[in-house]
């Protein structure tokens, strides 16, 4: 008899488990939903349905903020690349960002080995031959720098890891949530030694958005690696600078936000 009581408890619970699942399901269909056990990029999670392990999944409303990605030539994902921008389009329905891709895209030049490549329009890469004992030659960048607007991100100066170009003013801003404050790394930095304090290339950190704020740092020559600066704001303004002499390559950074 005791078991009997048991038995029917049992089954009494597991169709009111059932029940319950089978409304959470109704639910999200609803809406508009499908149950999953993963999200898509592009779907909305709006929470747990069906069982624990599975998520009720609705389709993204990001129409507008789609528009004016894509109107930017822009990318929706999760992170952007490295030197791509994040223009700060949104909110999306999922933690994504809106990419911009960067601002120069260099074609490669084959040239001989006894052939030098045109400076300053035109600099080596350093990843390595063409074909054979050719070399490619690339040219120089017309615009670099540029806004960051996520809450982490990286990039670095024209043409890295191979050599940036003469005569470039480079302006890259960082702008994290307000309240908050920015720490930049520099991940390596090669620059030309100081000749004169007229001749040579420098990178300079800013405590700021413009480059009256607070200077932290100038920094050329190197290598350096695994320097590490903190804003007091929100912003932080980082500015490279070339002259018409040698040329190295540059240097590569990552960003995150403090709270």
């Amino acid at each position: 008899m005791k078991f009997v009581c048991v038995l029917a408890v049992f089954i009494v619970c597991a169709a009111a488990v059932t029940i319950h699942q089978v409304k959470n399901t109704r639910q999200c269909k609803a809406e508009g939903g499908i149950c999953k056990q993963t999200c898509a990029v592009d779907d909305e999670d709006t929470g747990p349905c069906c069982r624990n392990s599975y998520r009720c999944c609705q389709p993204c409303n990001d129409t507008l903020q789609y528009a004016q990605c894509k109107a930017k030539n822009g990318e929706i994902k999760p992170v952007c690349d490295v030197n791509e921008q994040d223009t700060g389009i949104g909110p999306f329905c999922n933690p994504n960002r809106c990419c911009e891709p960067p601002t120069c895209i260099v074609d490669c030049n084959c040239r001989s080995s006894t052939s030098n490549c045109h400076w300053p329009t035109e600099y080596q890469d350093n990843a390595g031959n063409c074909s054979g004992s050719d070399k490619c030659c690339m040219p120089c960048c017309l615009t670099c720098g540029g806004t960051f607007k996520g809450p982490e991100g990286s990039f670095t100066s024209p043409n890295y890891p191979s050599n940036y170009c003469n005569d470039q003013i480079c302006s890259y801003t960082i702008i994290v949530e307000e309240g908050s404050k920015v720490m930049f790394n520099f991940t390596f930095v090669k620059l030309e030694n100081k000749f004169f304090d007229s001749l040579t290339d420098t990178v300079q950190v800013y405590d700021g958005e413009i480059s009256t704020d607070t200077l932290l740092a100038t920094l050329d020559d190197g290598p350096f690696e695994g320097l590490e600066f903190n804003s007091t704001s929100n912003k932080m303004i980082i500015v490279f600078k070339s002259d018409f002499l040698d040329v190295f390559p540059g240097f590569s950074a990552i960003y995150k936000t403090l709270q």
